[in-house]
């Protein structure tokens, strides 16, 4: 019979030296004259992060309900972010026209693209297998809206501000620093800030399912869900107040709210067999871990049945050998 609460501290010892491990490297000196660069993700994936994902930054809105944010304070100064609302733990304040799931898609492929080169270099790409990569034809219409959407997040101010492993971070600026759309060649030229880096510093991040987030294509509440519960190897039982108040719903009333949630959780069911449990109004949802959290919950519960297994009255197992064995982290930032 094993020792839980052993276990438990060896666990969170394994947590904190690998964080402070990645940390070190990610703020070591002299780190400031190498490439800033996005963390090298799968090509199936993009990165997310979650102080983004866990807050309602991109509304689970269609575009037809934009609206503009900021506190206009005088005519000759720029509008001052307002709250948007987001998980504990989590600030952040926007200016600007109103960000939705449409933005998040292009947002996210833009990052996936720009990982592979310094951040300040221009990324450059081609606009048609742009959209066919967010799930959009090559229609003039969808070429238009890419542009809007590029400009909003060139032209929106964010102030993003969370803490995680004793360390307290603040990003600030445009999730896009600019862009130009050559129209002859359709080919599209967009940079990003170094300063973004600081949203995927170590565990501050995720690795979102892409052909998931596809299929939820034109249900923005389901994709909200699906970026939301992401963040989180194993979902823990949220409230339908909770949601309903981090996702920023228009929905003024809690029971229209709930049929909506409702319409939307059936939509992750059909589409990803996700499940979900109502207990009164909290909700557990239940899903198909994703290829690398799966792998972490297999390494932990491994672990776990190894130490359980152990006879007890022997040695105690070195802890620097325990704690080079298979206690890691996700992959899926949590």
């Amino acid at each position: 019979m094993g020792n839980p609460d052993l276990d438990r501290q060896l666990a969170s010892l394994k947590k904190t030296l690998e964080a402070n491990t990645e940390l070190a490297a990610y703020h070591a000196p002299g780190s400031h004259k190498r490439p800033v660069q996005l963390p090298m993700w799968p090509e199936p994936v993009r990165g997310g992060p979650n102080a983004v994902l866990r807050s309602a930054l991109f509304a689970a809105i269609h575009s037809k309900k934009r609206r503009k944010l900021g506190i206009h304070t005088s005519p000759e100064k720029e509008p001052e972010g307002i709250t948007i609302a987001a998980q504990d733990g989590i600030t952040i304040k926007y200016a600007g026209t109103q960000l939705n799931q449409y933005d998040a898609d292009v947002f996210f492929e833009a990052l996936h693209l720009a990982r592979h080169q310094p951040l300040e270099m221009e990324c450059v790409f081609r606009g048609s297998p742009f959209l066919r990569a967010i799930g959009r034809s090559d229609a003039k219409l969808n070429y238009e809206d890419l542009d809007d959407s590029l400009k909003r997040l060139r032209n929106g101010t964010t102030e993003i501000e969370w803490q995680i492993n004793g360390r307290h971070y603040i990003f600030t600026g445009s999730l896009i620093s600019s862009y130009v759309r050559e129209k002859t060649s359709k080919l599209y030229k967009v940079t990003f800030a170094k300063e973004i880096r600081t949203l995927f510093a170590p565990a501050c991040w995720t690795q979102l399912e892409w052909d998931e987030r596809m299929a939820l294509k034109g249900h923005p509440l389901a994709q909200w869900l699906h970026s939301y519960f992401s963040t989180h190897a194993a979902p823990f039982p949220v409230s339908l107040a909770f949601l309903h108040q981090k996702m920023a719903s228009p929905t003024k009333q809690l029971k229209h709210f709930r049929t909506e949630l409702k319409n939307a959780l059936k939509t992750l069911h059909e589409t990803l067999a996700w499940e979900s449990v109502w207990t009164g109004d909290l909700l557990t949802v239940k899903r198909p871990p994703s290829a690398s959290q799966a792998r972490h919950l297999a390494r932990n519960a491994e672990t776990l049945k190894k130490h359980q297994s152990k006879p007890r009255g022997k040695a105690l197992t070195p802890i620097g050998v325990l704690l080079s064995g298979s206690l890691g982290s996700s992959k899926s930032r949590i």
